[in-house]
């Protein structure tokens, strides 16, 4: 079947009268200007509904910018009846390609979710300014403890002094660290960004000597070194925008929301691992017998199979810094396993206690003071 039509190429404002016919599955057309073009007519595409009366305008899949105008209603209903899809509306093709489009832009945005939540946290850590590192970490340690009370006193300060003081022998590039004790009845020690590792009054309460201690801080330092809070803190806001980007909200203030906080402290199991081999490291340096942090995860394992039983009663304000820190085994995961990784010194070494007896007493008593 023949007809006539306007072609329009795309690129020039020019329209071109021209022949056009069907054939084997195929529109020709051709006229003064244009040389002979062949179009599938299963790649057309209707620009807008056919109407009785109006002109008809198609377009192709290799020809997008380009139209061809018809208004030979005989040919159109030709046309239509070979591809029923230039009816427009939503067709099985179009909705195919709806879904491809769909399906490639989940495909995207996973990828994107995980570098941003996987790959991408660990590295950029490393290049994070430390005056963000500490002005975030100030934000979350400030959230996390509420208006719990740090702990002071003079031979307490002495003894954490001192304490630190030996770890760094056995690590000469220790990263820089501040350390507080609050006043919380939580069984509980972190790191924060920024270095600030806060640990609580029931953890040292719970402890039998300062090699426990020794070792529960070389591990949280372990966790500084490696930018573990930071990374962390990096995958929580790249949650936060593939929320922000799902939902079009913001996704949450990450230092005020307390699920966004408590999850902060989680570490993977490999993260773990990591915190763990570095106080062994450090441990081994210092001439500090590992035990003591391999006897304080044993007691963990016991505390944990009890937790609820042992959980004791707390006034308001202090139930409050108890929801938001949680603790030591609702955020430090797979104890028996890091129990088997921990040896005694090597051969050849002996321990040297992290704290005399009148230290370890001074930092017990730290928030009595």
């Amino acid at each position: 079947m023949e007809s006539r039509a306007v072609y329009f190429d795309g690129e020039t404002a020019h329209d071109r009268a021209v022949g056009i016919h069907t054939a084997d599955g195929f529109v020709v057309f051709s006229g003064p200007g244009v040389a002979e073009t062949k179009w599938s007519i299963k790649g057309l595409h209707p620009i807008d509904t056919p109407t009785t009366g109006q002109p008809f305008r198609i377009t192709h899949d290799d020809r997008p910018g380009a139209r061809i105008v018809l208004r030979d209603e005989d040919f159109i209903d030709h046309l239509l009846a070979q591809h029923k899809d230039l009816k427009g509306g939503y067709s099985w093709s179009h909705l195919k390609q709806v879904a491809g489009w769909t399906i490639a832009g989940f495909v995207a945005l996973f990828v994107l979710g995980w570098l941003m939540l996987t790959f991408l946290p660990q590295k950029v850590a490393y290049v994070l300014p430390d005056e963000w590192r500490n002005r975030i970490g100030n934000q979350v340690v400030k959230s996390l403890v509420a208006e719990a009370k740090v702990c002071h006193s003079r031979d307490g300060d002495a003894a954490k002094s001192a304490l630190i003081a030996m770890l760094a022998e056995g690590s000469p590039d220790m990263p820089a660290i501040s350390m507080e004790i609050y006043d919380i009845p939580v069984l509980n020690a972190f790191a924060a960004p920024g270095g600030k590792i806060i640990f609580t009054r029931t953890i040292l309460e719970s402890a039998d000597g300062p090699d426990e201690i020794a070792g529960v801080l070389a591990h949280e330092i372990g966790h500084v070194a490696y930018r573990h809070p930071e990374a962390q803190l990096l995958r929580l806001t790249g949650l936060q925008v593939l929320i922000s980007m799902a939902t079009g909200t913001n996704g949450g203030d990450l230092t005020s929301n307390v699920g966004a906080l408590i999850a902060l402290l989680r570490y993977t199991r490999e993260a773990e691992r990591e915190a763990d081999s570095y106080a062994r490291t450090m441990l081994e340096g210092a001439n500090i017998d590992p035990q003591g942090l391999k006897r304080f995860f044993e007691k963990l394992l016991v505390l944990e199979k009890g937790a609820d039983a042992a959980k004791p009663e707390l006034r308001t304000e202090e139930r409050t810094v108890m929801d938001r820190v949680g603790s030591v085994f609702s955020t430090h995961p797979g104890t028996e396993d890091r129990i088997k990784e921990l040896g005694p010194l090597p051969a050849g070494k002996s321990p040297i206690p992290s704290l005399d007896v009148r230290q370890w007493q001074a930092l017990k008593d730290i928030c009595k003071g």
